[in-house]
């Protein structure tokens, strides 16, 4: 599945559907629904200053621990971190 050509609702949505609960969260755009899943699964979310437009975003996130190939890149860093939360669930 490819995240990046999904719309922020779609993301959300897919992170409910992955937690089990109903739709209607905004997991990209609340650091306080989504910060217990960072938490959690400890996604690391790291700011790159000197991000170009090609690289996809000035904030990257990844897996603290394993999953090496999973990374995400955002202008959003919750969105990355949602992106990396879908990828270890398995949807990529």
């Amino acid at each position: 599945m490819n995240y990046q050509e999904m719309s922020d609702e779609q993301i959300e949505f897919a992170v409910s559907d992955a937690l089990g609960i109903p739709r209607g969260d905004k997991w990209c755009s609340d650091w306080a629904e989504t910060g217990p899943i960072i938490e959690k699964h400890k996604i690391s979310v790291i700011h790159f200053c000197m991000a170009e437009p090609q690289d996809g975003g000035c904030w990257m996130a990844r897996p603290t621990y394993a999953y090496e190939h999973v990374k995400a890149r955002s202008d959003n860093p919750l969105r990355a971190a949602m992106v990396v939360f879908l990828m270890m669930k398995g949807g990529e």
